[in-house]
């Protein structure tokens, strides 16, 4: 019976000893099927899980594509001591063409379109872009998707707004830039991985060449401008310098450069294009000059030395005279007065409306001296270089109100009370007064001519002012 029961118990001690030997070697090898599933998937895009029971193994989670899929399972398989495999991994949808685009606003990026990873995520937080989060995970993205996106990126960080499209291996840049300088070093400094394309369609808000322009003057037909203007200078502060309302032309604009030297000579400009039938003023980089010709009438010679006194600069200046005068009869609109006119005799005469009488002519006299005054030479019985307007809108008035009315006309001059031979003086002006008007088809019989000298002032001469106001020319009208 002793017998019997220590046999019992023997067995009984060698089946314990060899459950918990078993047990134990079943442990390791689910161990060791778990560590080499784990490295069987440690290489997958989207970090899939691979859990093991026993000798089974499950591997879940996100396939980047139908071949990782495959490529996972088949590399499980391989794993030995493992019985079964369990698929339980989902394909990631494929984007063909994968694409991303980066708009770039005020400072602000955009990011919209599709992302390969989720650690691709994060990294395109770090980078400061709205967007991010509603990027579509996707499949597809070329090898080094990552480097041509970084660059895209980096190069919107150098432009104020623009666009940056990858789709598949081409990427697309748009926007605006400065200059093409700035442009060239956008592209220079962006590398992209090798079989990738740029295309670029960046443009500049300057086209890189020099300031420098034109502007021609035509007394029929205003005022064009060609060229390159300087920044904050248009069409219509141009006009308004010169006083023209015509003013054509589409001249590019510059992003930088001073108009204020461009403005000053213009606006000097202005008050010589009543003596100017056509003119052209090139500002470019070298010194600024005017060419053009006298309008008819006009001492082209004395006009050239006035201006060049007034503008007082290293302008270049080359008047001339007209060749061939316009068709008597022809009719006009100057650009630079909006006097309506008319070509006869020799020179533009504005057409004057009005009645010709007694009064009405020495109302139309009167305000036409106050307001335009025949100016002479110092010293001298020559006509100055801005007198020629005002003797044309006297020839206008006095050969309607002598034709048309039968008036007669004393033409006066005057002086101031400084220096001597005052009433010869005064008397040649008067003269090469009326001797302008018979130029201008009026009958000289109905004209006189009488020197006043200093005798008739009617301000003080104490003061230059008043010796100005002295200096002048006088019409009086009387019936025949």
């Amino acid at each position: 019976m002793r017998k019997l029961l220590g046999g019992v118990l023997l067995a009984a001690g060698v089946g314990g000893l060899g459950y918990w030997g078993a047990k134990d070697q079943a442990l390791d090898i689910e161990s060791s099927i778990g560590l080499h599933a784990k490295t069987a998937v440690a290489g997958a895009v989207h970090g899939v899980q691979a859990n093991v029971d026993g000798r089974d193994i499950r591997v879940s989670g996100l396939a980047n594509s139908e071949a990782e899929r495959a490529a996972l399972i088949s590399a499980l398989n391989d794993v030995q001591g493992r019985r079964v495999v369990i698929d339980a991994l989902e394909v990631l949808p494929m984007a063909d063409p994968f694409t991303i685009a980066a708009t770039r606003k005020n400072g602000q990026t955009l990011l919209q379109g599709n992302v390969p990873s989720e650690a691709m995520r994060a990294a395109l937080r770090e980078s400061g872009a709205s967007g991010v989060e509603g990027l579509t995970l996707a499949s597809g993205a070329p090898e080094r998707w990552e480097a041509a996106i970084g660059g895209a990126l980096g190069t919107l960080t150098q432009m104020q707004d623009g666009a940056a499209s990858l789709t598949g291996t081409t990427m697309r840049l748009t926007g605006l830039v400065d200059t093409p300088s700035d442009r060239n070093a956008l592209i220079t400094a962006l590398t992209l991985p090798e079989g990738y394309t740029l295309q670029d369609d960046i443009e500049t808000r300057d086209d890189g060449t020099p300031i420098g322009f034109d502007v021609s003057y035509d007394a029929a037909s205003g005022v064009t401008v060609a060229g390159k203007l300087p920044k904050g200078l248009d069409l219509a502060q141009i006009g308004e310098a010169l006083g023209v309302d015509a003013v054509a032309g589409d001249p590019s604009l510059g992003i930088e450069g001073d108009p204020v030297a461009a403005l000053g000579i213009l606006s000097k400009l202005k008050g010589w294009l009543p003596e100017l039938e056509s003119a052209k003023l090139t500002l470019h980089s070298g010194p600024p000059a005017i060419t053009g010709f006298a309008a008819p009438g006009v001492n082209a010679a004395l006009v050239q030395q006035s201006m060049a006194q007034d503008f007082e600069s290293d302008l270049e200046l080359s008047l001339a005279g007209l060749g061939t005068l316009p068709q008597s009869g022809q009719e006009r609109i100057n650009a630079a007065t909006g006097q309506a006119e008319r070509f006869e005799f020799g020179a533009w005469l504005p057409k004057i409306v009005f009645t010709p009488s007694l009064s009405t002519c020495g109302a139309q006299t009167e305000k036409l001296l106050a307001t335009t005054k025949i100016n002479f030479l110092s010293g001298s019985a020559d006509l100055g270089p801005r007198a020629v307007r005002a003797i044309n809108a006297m020839a206008s008035v006095l050969g309607r109100c002598v034709r048309d009315a039968g008036l007669i006309a004393e033409l006066g001059g005057h002086t101031d009370n400084t220096g001597s031979g005052n009433f010869e003086l005064s008397a040649a002006r008067a003269q090469a007064v009326r001797n302008a008007m018979i130029a201008r088809g009026i009958d000289g019989a109905a004209l006189s001519a009488v020197g006043y000298g200093a005798s008739k002032p009617i301000a003080d001469n104490a003061s230059e002012e008043g010796r100005a106001a002295n200096r002048r020319t006088t019409v009086r009208w009387a019936q025949q």
